[in-house]
């Protein structure tokens, strides 16, 4: 009754907190989330303010340059060479002219002879457009680094193009928006900067520019939405599996993502504290209310200490039942002679009975099934000693206490469903696994309740016969899996791709939620098996199939057809957009060089779809569909990915 008090002391007086803080905490998330974008939203002004102050300082120079007069690459160099601000602002700079050729540069690299920008995106949107532009990021040709280009056309009297001043800013720099640290939120905050397409350009670690945002791990969820379109701030968690407060802000001047992340554990650390201190309170205040309890109850319960200590030495056989005939007039002198009686009567049971469960107990102990008798109570009142040996719990100790008291909540609630259907008068059979002890692994069992129903024909209680099944399973299973696996790659094979497919144009009919196919294959692989051999081969085809089901959702059937002939499907696709932007980022998983045991090995796929909304066509037809779309996408160069659409 004490350790009652204490509890519910500590209950009311830790949920009344806690629940305060709770409303505190959510009100607090929203208003630093609303302040964590705000800021963001700040800082992708400065950001843009950075990169139009470079703009403008490249527009200046391109002015000084078409009044300048120097037209000959001795004269360019020494034009370049005298704007010290170049060096300041810039990684590199050089003049183009409008045949791509780099006509001067200044660079700490020797320049590379014969060099030719015709053909680059951001030269040739120079050209198209002639207004400046901000390249997306890339790999310098000399310097190997990874740059961000500036360009800024130069033009004559008449307004003709006449060069194009090209300068790179070095991401791995420290200065390159090394302000932007300052703007960080807390003390384990830091933001970053991303292309729409995930490639990281700023990041405090400066080893994860140029990579994709997933190289360090699985997409998180809100970064998913931002690559996505979503501006705004959000909870989630990290990668790491750190919980925080998000924020997303796209740069005006380059479309990219300014990201902001800040640890939970930061942002609340008062309330955190504050927490502590309450929970801290809470106990002692209900350790002074139950220590009051236990003394007011302890003054109460003497006479009943009194007849507990006759009970016991009772049952240490020091004093006979008659020590409980006691001459009390009250309430414990009752209790005690309806004890004494009922000892009596349930010693001359326990006589009539022990021989008869001996020889129960000598049958049950040696069969190879575990027995048990369930009461309506769902208390053991009998288990033989296979229960002992196959679920470690101790026999004698499991007599006379519930399911739940002997093997836990959680399998109670498994059995309790069952039981009810058996003292309901049905014979139940169900089926469960435990784990194994060492090196047995997981065992599976089966379970048959049968009730006991009595005279009255009502359930007195339920048996229950438990047999072992787990190599019975083990071989159903793994002939299962071998029926729908390919050997090879361990993914799945034709017989369940045709299994799935047909299902999920069935869902997509009722549900008319679009699905798409994708067909696809190695790009060369004949030439990979006869150069490499078939055992290098077959370690493409493994790690090919493993990045397949890396770049998909795991809802997504990746399977096997034959040889280099890899099929997915998708269901419940947006938009033709959408499908294209899967195939786009299984073309990008699959670039990254293979390695291999005789080195890296770079390899490229086809990749066809085909869009299936509604209508009368067969699996046989939509992947005839794919197979025609992949042949597109072969017919277009490979390493590519091409679309069709099946008629409704």
């Amino acid at each position: 009754m004490s350790m009652v008090v204490f509890l519910l002391v500590l209950g009311a007086v830790a949920l009344l907190a806690l629940a305060t803080l709770a409303v505190a905490e959510r009100g607090m998330r929203d208003v630093t989330g609303r302040q964590q974008y705000v800021s963001l939203s700040g800082a992708a002004v400065f950001i843009d303010e950075e990169l139009d102050a470079r703009r403008n300082v490249l527009r200046a120079i391109a002015d000084s340059l078409a009044q300048s007069g120097a037209h000959d690459g001795a004269g360019l160099q020494r034009f370049l060479a005298a704007q010290t601000v170049l060096a300041k602002e810039f990684y590199s700079a050089g003049v183009v002219g409008v045949d791509g050729a780099v006509l001067a540069s200044v660079s700490p690299f020797r320049p590379q002879a014969g060099l030719n920008l015709k053909g680059r995106p951001y030269f040739e949107q120079t050209l198209a457009t002639r207004r400046s532009v901000i390249s997306a990021p890339l790999n310098g040709s000399i310097s190997g680094m990874p740059i961000v280009v500036v360009t800024q056309p130069v033009f004559d009297a008449q307004g003709a193009m006449r060069y194009v001043l090209a300068a790179s800013v070095n991401l791995r720099q420290p200065d390159f928006l090394g302000r932007l640290g300052a703007l960080k939120p807390g003390a384990g905050g830091y933001l970053y900067i991303m292309t729409n397409d995930g490639v990281i350009v700023e990041h405090p670690d400066k080893s994860r520019i140029m990579q994709h945002i997933e190289a360090d791990g699985p997409l998180s969820e809100p970064a998913r939405r931002a690559l996505q379109g979503f501006e705004g701030w959000q909870t989630g968690t990290t990668t790491r599996g750190v919980d925080a407060l998000f924020a997303y802000h796209r740069i005006a001047s380059t479309g990219w993502i300014l990201a902001s992340v800040y640890p939970m554990r930061d942002a609340f650390a008062p309330l955190h504290a504050i927490r502590s201190k309450i929970l801290l309170a809470a106990v002692l205040l209900a350790a002074l209310a139950g220590l009051a309890g236990w003394r007011v109850v302890l003054r109460l319960l003497r006479p009943l200490a009194r007849l507990r200590h006759h009970v016991h030495e009772i049952r240490r056989q020091r004093l006979g039942i008659e020590a409980l005939q006691i001459e009390r007039r009250d309430e414990i002198g009752d209790l005690s002679r309806d004890f004494y009686s009922l000892v009596a009567e349930r010693e001359s049971a326990e006589a009539q009975t022990r021989d008869s469960e001996r020889r129960l107990k000598l049958l049950t102990d040696h069969v190879p099934v575990v027995i048990v008798y369930i009461d309506r109570e769902h208390r053991y009142q009998f288990i033989n000693a296979t229960f002992e040996k196959w679920f470690g719990r101790s026999q004698q100790e499991s007599l006379m206490q519930s399911i739940r008291d002997v093997l836990g909540e959680e399998a109670y609630q498994l059995r309790e469903q069952y039981l009810r259907r058996a003292f309901a008068g049905e014979e139940v059979e169900y089926e469960f696994t435990v784990d194994g002890v060492g090196d047995a692994g997981r065992r599976a069992f089966q379970t048959s309740y049968v009730p006991d129903v009595g005279e009255s024909g009502t359930v007195e209680g339920v048996y229950g016969l438990i047999h072992e099944i787990t190599k019975v399973k083990a071989v159903h299973t793994a002939l299962q899996f071998a029926a729908a696996t390919d050997i090879l790659t361990g993914i799945a094979n034709r017989r369940r791709f045709d299994e799935q497919l047909a299902q999920s144009m069935q869902r997509t009919r009722a549900t008319r939620a679009p699905m798409a196919l994708a067909y696809l294959d190695i790009d060369r692989f004949k030439a990979i098996n006869d150069s490499l051999g078939h055992q290098a081969g077959d370690a493409v085809l493994q790690e090919f199939a493993a990045r397949l089901v890396r770049s998909v959702r795991a809802s997504d059937l990746v399977a096997r057809l034959a040889g280099d002939e890899f099929v997915i499907v998708f269901e419940g696709v947006k938009s033709a957009a959408e499908v294209r932007h899967i195939g786009a980022k299984i073309i990008g998983a699959i670039r990254q060089p293979f390695e291999l045991a005789g080195g890296p090995l770079p390899v490229t796929t086809s990749v066809g779809i085909a869009i299936f909304r509604d209508g009368a066509l067969t699996p046989a037809q939509l992947l005839d569909l794919a197979d025609q779309a992949l042949y597109d996408a072969k017919g277009q160069g490979r390493d590519g990915v091409a679309l069709r659409e099946a008629a409704p």
